[in-house]
């Protein structure tokens, strides 16, 4: 990179890197530069206009926004546009902060927990505060506080709900293995499993429903993961080794969802289930196209599902395909298996 600096947050916007912000060694930058991975090359853009470690970054709709920081300007937010190579003062935040937690879920913001302002002592105070930035109407919504206050925090997206995981109560020593969701269609919070290594001012990053945190303080070099989907065995084609799938079809493809010694087929709801983006077949009055078998002739009995071709959201470079849904208890599930597309 070409300007040395810690503290700084980073976005990605169609295939390109960038980071924004940070602190020198001579103090605080607005700088902006990005790194095309295709090219091995750094692009030095235009700067922030306002500058400010510790803040968070959300891209959507291929805007980059930048939120809160130092607490001078700690409800800042600013949008830059990569096409115009330009950047725009949008409605600050509600809630000074820096060191929070943040995600976007169906294009919306979510800013969550932080260190607040200086007190007169030096020391810092924690918020709870949930506040949500709809980009489209350039407007904040205040929802149901964290229960857990701390800063420091982890974050990330899964099954449209954002994870918050560890961080600090006030001085670094004070970390948390605490894990809490929030379910923005319910307003809610959950408590979840805590993580294994408590610790604070982690990486964090989604790949494939699972949630990895690594690094942080004092933990190191620890990497755990974390995911709510339990993983289950399918096939697609059942007696097809290429799982071949033609997308110009105007059929349906079978997929099986396979009993183990600890997860039966059968518990799962059909009417939550989509593979590759498609729901589960209809017939007649919207009945779903399902039937059981014991297709490995395990002794145990599977569920097999139809999923209409042409609903199904793959591409011709598409070599796998995932199944997800809920058991009738609300148990999330997950099974991937590989797939073959022709034309």
């Amino acid at each position: 990179m070409p300007t040395p600096r810690c503290c700084l947050a980073a976005g990605v916007i169609d295939g390109i890197f960038y980071a924004v912000e940070g602190a020198t060694s001579s103090g605080g930058t607005g700088i902006l530069e990005a790194y095309n991975p295709k090219t091995n090359t750094w692009t030095t853009k235009a700067p922030k206009p306002i500058s400010a470690a510790h803040m968070s970054v959300a891209v959507v709709d291929s805007i980059l926004y930048t939120i809160g920081g130092g607490f001078s300007v700690g409800n800042m937010v600013h949008a830059y546009d990569p096409k115009t190579n330009s950047w725009s003062n949008k409605t600050p935040m509600p809630t000074v902060r820096c060191c929070m937690a943040i995600g976007v879920i169906d294009g919306l913001i979510y800013v969550v927990g932080g260190y607040t302002a200086l007190s007169p002592s030096g020391g810092v105070s924690l918020t709870t505060a949930l506040e949500v930035y709809d980009p489209g109407s350039n407007t904040w919504t205040t929802k149901t506080a964290m229960p857990t206050a701390r800063a420091g925090v982890s974050s990330g997206v899964i099954g449209g709900k954002l994870y918050v995981i560890g961080g600090t109560v006030g001085s670094l020593e004070a970390v948390r293995a605490v894990v809490e969701a929030y379910d923005p269609r319910t307003n809610t919070w959950s408590t979840h499993t805590p993580i294994p290594t408590p610790r604070s001012f982690a990486a964090a990053g989604v790949v494939d429903d699972t949630l990895y945190v690594v690094g942080g303080y004092p933990a190191g070099a620890a990497n755990e993961a974390f995911s709510p989907f339990l993983p289950i065995p399918i096939d697609i084609k059942p007696g097809d080794a290429n799982n071949t799938v033609n997308l110009r079809s105007n059929g349906t493809i079978l997929v099986a969802i396979l009993s183990s010694a600890s997860f039966g087929a059968t518990t799962v709801d059909p009417a939550t289930v989509k593979f590759a983006g498609a729901a589960v077949a209809t017939q007649g009055r919207g009945t779903p196209m399902t039937s059981v078998a014991d297709l490995n002739r395990d002794g145990r009995v599977d569920l097999l599902l139809h999923f209409r071709t042409q609903d199904l959201q793959l591409t011709p470079a598409s070599t796998e395909a995932v199944l997800k849904g809920k058991t009738f208890s609300g148990q999330l599930i997950r099974g991937t298996d590989s797939i073959r597309l022709v034309p």
